[in-house]
């Protein structure tokens, strides 16, 4: 690789650390709303496909590190796969341990990050051969082939939809939503992608919108006031992340980023991220040790499932096989004019596999050194700064406009309500018990799935 292309990995990974930190503080910001449609943006302006990788690993060192702080400070949640830390952060909280979980869950971020480059970088080299066999096609009925992923592809759909909150509704959900995907790309009359994956996106961001519109459900989003936050006070950090952890809390935080990351090529990050943090808790006596622990590994299982989600189906499968690589990474798999193929496709084409693996070292490490002092240092300044200044409303105006933009590109003012007809099922299904990922990964798989119900060919 040549001076210049380092040069801009080092520039991208610094500028993607600092703006995640920043988005990842934010209260209540979902990843893939914030995440995906950057990343989109990015690979329609023309940028080199690896430089995007790079953008987007160091986009989750920064966001993961950073979602986990207004949880420790205040009990609030910035990102989506915050959310399971709260119970653990309120009860550190009230025993007077916000300090430690801060530090502690910024430092098991950065073990969950490493590992899980190390072991799905090394899984992925050797996995690579299976590549072209997966990507294959079997005839399962008269004129109807299906490619061998695909097969990946159901199993963790099923188990996602088993594992939502409204597992029968999320089961419904699968054909239906697929006939109805395929459908509107039937009245295009093309086969459009990047619109509908938006619309997903921001479902429960338009859903809870336009119910505004409604008399009685306005009632739930009227505004009371300011919402008092009280941030708790911390104490000096250690620079060394490694004088952190404690042995325990090393190898714990070691063994289950190396597993999860694996899991998470089909496997729910939030839903893992649950159940391992929850079954850690559960085992010690003590409740306060238990959440300490349970919160610090949790804070390392963020990361490598964003990892292992996104490298794995990139590198061997080459198709979103799970909810990560079928939701913030999506854009990865999708065909671009302007290359004539997917980004996955371009790199993988177009680079040696040493080539991908040092630019996402690197990008990661360039996150943890940009991204670990500053939270380290002024973590409780950046939190009061983004909470009293940004407001959340003009981040998810920004994505909306976006969203619209590229629904036009697509398929014109069809494409706009073609989108927000998507977006509204996509709220009412979350709202409902339905995880997101179930509906990407549908998206994802909706033509095979038609293919087998109808007995039509693809």
């Amino acid at each position: 690789m040549d001076p210049f292309s380092v040069l801009l990995i080092l520039i991208l990974s610094a500028l993607s650390t600092l703006l995640y930190i920043f988005i990842g503080i934010l209260p209540g910001t979902d990843e893939t709303a914030t995440m995906a449609p950057i990343l989109l943006t990015l690979l329609l302006a023309g940028v080199d496909p690896l430089l995007a990788l790079v953008w987007f690993i160091a986009s989750i060192a920064a966001f993961k590190m950073a979602d986990s702080i207004p949880v420790a400070l205040a009990g609030i949640p910035g990102g989506v796969m915050a959310v399971p830390q709260v119970p653990d952060a309120l009860t550190a909280k009230e025993s007077g341990l916000a300090d430690t979980i801060l530090r502690k869950g910024i430092a098991s971020s950065v073990v969950g990050q490493f590992v899980a480059l190390v072991t799905t970088l090394t899984i992925s080299y050797y996995l690579m051969p299976l590549g072209d066999w997966l990507r294959a096609t079997d005839e399962i009925l008269p004129n109807v082939k299906v490619a061998r992923w695909f097969w990946i592809l159901l199993a963790g759909l099923l188990i996602l939809a088993v594992t939502s909150k409204n597992k029968w509704l999320a089961l419904l959900s699968i054909p239906s939503f697929a006939l109805g995907i395929q459908g509107l790309r039937a009245v295009y009359g093309r086969p459009v992608y990047i619109s509908f994956f938006l619309g997903i996106t921001i479902g429960p961001m338009m859903f809870e919108l336009l119910s505004m519109l409604h008399k009685e459900l306005k009632k739930n989003y009227e505004r009371r006031g300011l919402k008092e936050v009280r941030l708790a006070k911390i104490s000096k950090i250690p620079l060394n992340p490694l004088k952190i952890l404690s042995k325990e809390e090393a190898a714990q935080s070691t063994i289950w980023s190396a597993v999860t990351s694996v899991l998470a090529t089909v496997m729910s990050p939030v839903g893992l991220t649950i159940l391992i943090g929850d079954l850690i808790r559960e085992s010690k006596k003590d409740k306060i040790r238990g959440s300490v622990l349970a919160y610090t590994v949790r804070d390392s299982i963020k990361n490598a499932t964003y990892i292992g989600g996104t490298l794995i189906p990139l590198l061997v499968i080459g198709q979103p096989t799970g909810p990560m690589a079928a939701g913030p990474a999506m854009p990865f798999f999708q065909n671009l004019e302007s290359l004539g193929m997917s980004a996955r496709d371009y790199i993988v084409k177009n680079y040696d596999y040493v080539t991908i693996a040092l630019s996402v070292l690197v990008a990661s490490a360039i996150a943890f050194l940009v991204a670990y002092p500053i939270l380290v240092k002024y973590s409780r300044k950046i939190t009061l700064a983004v909470f009293r200044r940004v407001p959340a409303e003009a981040l998810y105006g920004l994505f909306i406009a976006i969203v619209i933009m590229l629904s036009y590109y697509d398929a014109r003012l069809a494409g706009v309500f073609g989108t927000l007809v998507i977006s509204l099922v996509s709220g009412a299904l979350w709202k409902l018990g339905v995880s997101l990922g179930v509906l990407f990964m549908t998206l994802v798989a909706a033509p095979t799935l038609v293919a087998i119900l109808t007995g039509l060919p693809i």
